[in-house]
């Protein structure tokens, strides 16, 4: 059951808080008059102020926008670098090896010694990790853009469509065999 009409001073006030530069939130102005939301959006009807929030919506929304523009573009910058880096380690993968030495030389004086041997089975297992563990990663930052992008997004409705409607066969189906149980 609604409570007492609200009287007009206090809607009045309502719709000057409405009014305000920058303009309060819903939340905001229902707790400044002890009111719910609701109120304030039909105070805001009433007083044919119902847009006043509309510039911060499209704020927020452009705000989301860039910042998922930005997201983007850094995710974009990450899979190319490790593109780069795969295409560098494959260089690697065959090529030669250099082991650096510490020998004792006359007297207690030691130097270093380099030696440039061909890579081996033991080089060429932990360069393939790390090809495998950053194609993994290129790998995840495409799925990534795809679930961000109007592609992803239509695949998972899709994908939410799909367990839908095999949640609803289910439940048919199990509410078919309680009306067969019943009636047997």
């Amino acid at each position: 059951m609604p409570g007492p009409p609200l009287p007009q001073e206090t809607r009045d006030a309502i719709a000057d808080a409405i009014r305000r530069v920058p303009t309060p939130s819903h939340r905001a102005i229902a707790s400044e008059f002890g009111v719910s939301i609701s109120t304030v959006y039909r105070v805001a009807v009433e007083y044919d102020l119902a847009d006043a929030w509309e510039d911060r919506r499209e704020r927020t929304e452009a705000a989301t926008a860039a910042n998922a523009a930005e997201l983007a573009r850094r995710r974009t910058e990450l899979q190319a670098g490790l593109l780069d880096d795969i295409a560098e380690l494959r260089e690697r993968l065959f090529g030669d090896v250099v082991h650096l030495n510490v020998v004792k030389v006359d007297m207690g004086r030691e130097e270093v010694e380099q030696t440039v041997l061909p890579a081996g089975p033991a080089e060429w297992r932990a360069t393939m990790g790390a090809i495998t563990g950053a194609a993994a990663q290129a790998i995840g930052l495409a799925r990534l853009e795809a679930e961000n992008s109007g592609a992803g997004q239509a695949s998972n409705m899709l994908e939410q469509f799909e367990n839908s409607l095999r949640q609803a066969r289910h439940e048919r189906e199990a509410a078919t065999a309680r009306d067969a149980e019943a009636d047997g």
